[in-house]
């Protein structure tokens, strides 16, 4: 089965999560999604030296506590979520995986432009600048508005880049945005890798 793309609500869920580590005064060296392919489901890795400082359990139950202590407890599906030492071969892993950087360029193509603009649907794809060639995975993104927030949020691409995309989008139907800078983990983690 393919990767499932993560969607709003898990990313919602991290910066959630991050939000409550940071009040709990929980350090951690690195918060990032794994795909586990043994359960076909995405995890958030949580990775802080109080693992080794004080043991996994003590780790773990202040992670707890800190989401407890937000308000967020139950909204956080605690099953998808690992608590790990910084020196866990995984996090070693994911850590190389997240600073490597590759540039490329965004397209977007629009499907059908005869909708309304909240029901047209977008397909977003990165093509990086080099690599090893082979297909490109491609998003699917209904409504301009959340072309816009992905764009903008999850990508991080600055507004006026973007207003000036769009701009040639509802003229042309097409557009492309250069130089955006994405990890392979990001570009996995959105589906555009």
């Amino acid at each position: 089965m393919d990767k499932a793309t993560l969607v709003r609500s898990d990313l919602e869920i991290e910066g959630r999560i991050l939000e409550a580590l940071s009040r709990g005064k929980i350090p951690v060296t690195l918060v990032d999604w794994n795909y586990v392919s043994e359960i076909e489901e995405w995890q958030l890795v949580i990775a802080t030296p109080l693992y080794d400082s004080k043991g996994a359990h003590e780790a773990v139950s202040r992670v707890i506590k800190a989401l407890q202590q937000a308000g967020i407890y139950e909204d956080v599906p605690i099953l998808r979520v690992s608590v790990l030492s910084p020196n866990d071969t995984l996090v070693k892993t994911l850590e190389q995986e997240v600073k490597v950087l590759t540039e490329g360029s965004i397209h977007i193509v629009g499907l059908d432009q005869n909708k309304p603009n909240h029901e047209n649907v977008y397909v977003v794809i990165f093509s990086p600048y080099t690599g090893p060639g082979g297909a490109v995975p491609a998003r699917h993104i209904k409504g301009l508005v959340e072309l816009r927030r992905f764009l903008e949020v999850s990508l991080h691409i600055w507004t006026t880049s973007v207003d000036e995309a769009l701009h040639k989008l509802a003229r042309k139907g097409n557009a492309s945005i250069p130089n955006v800078q994405l990890s392979k983990r990001e570009a996995k983690r959105l589906g555009l890798g």
